[in-house]
């Protein structure tokens, strides 16, 4: 007659998992693996980035824009505009950079900018500059011997549509310098 007595194991000193552990270690590392890879690439397309980027617009592109913006009355816009042209050595920049300083009350940055767009421009297109400067130096009250100087250079290089009104700079000048 056949035994009918249950089987009971005998005490084991290795966990009864152990027996199972080669076969799941790799499938599960295998898994782990790929899930901390999926992780890594999903917040890898979400952390922060740091680009740099190059400027779309050139100096004449910055300066039309800075135009446009003081048209605007948008002057603070216009003047970040201005000095990116005058980064990008657009000498034209240096003038309505300091005629807009000049309108601000800005006297030392708005002359320090007339003299460089006088320098950097060809002579023939500086006369605004000059003219601008020379009337800096009349409103500062200081220096009126070369806001003469500069007043007259204006007038000789003056075109048509311009010459009436550095005239008049001209002849404030004289008169300031004669009382």
């Amino acid at each position: 007659m056949p035994d009918t007595t249950p089987l009971v194991a005998p005490p084991v000193s290795v966990p009864a998992c152990a027996a199972f552990w080669p076969a799941r270690s790799a499938r599960m590392t295998r898994a782990v693996l790929s899930c901390l890879l999926l992780a890594l690439l999903l917040t890898g397309c979400s952390l922060p980035r740091i680009g740099i980027y190059q400027d779309p617009l050139t100096g004449p592109e910055h300066l039309e824009l800075g135009r446009a913006y003081e048209q605007k009355g948008e002057l603070d816009l216009a003047r970040r505009e201005y000095a990116e042209a005058v980064r990008d050595d657009v000498p034209q920049a240096h003038l309505y950079l300091a005629n807009l300083l000049f309108q601000k009350g800005e006297l030392e940055d708005a002359e320090s900018h007339y003299r460089k767009a006088i320098r950097a421009l060809p002579e023939t297109e500086s006369a605004p500059a000059r003219n601008n400067l020379a009337w800096l130096l009349l409103t500062r009250g200081e220096k009126l011997g070369e806001a003469e100087r500069l007043a007259e250079e204006a007038v000789r290089l003056a075109d048509d549509a311009h010459r009436q009104s550095f005239e008049d700079t001209l002849n404030q000048v004289k008169a300031a310098r004669n009382k």
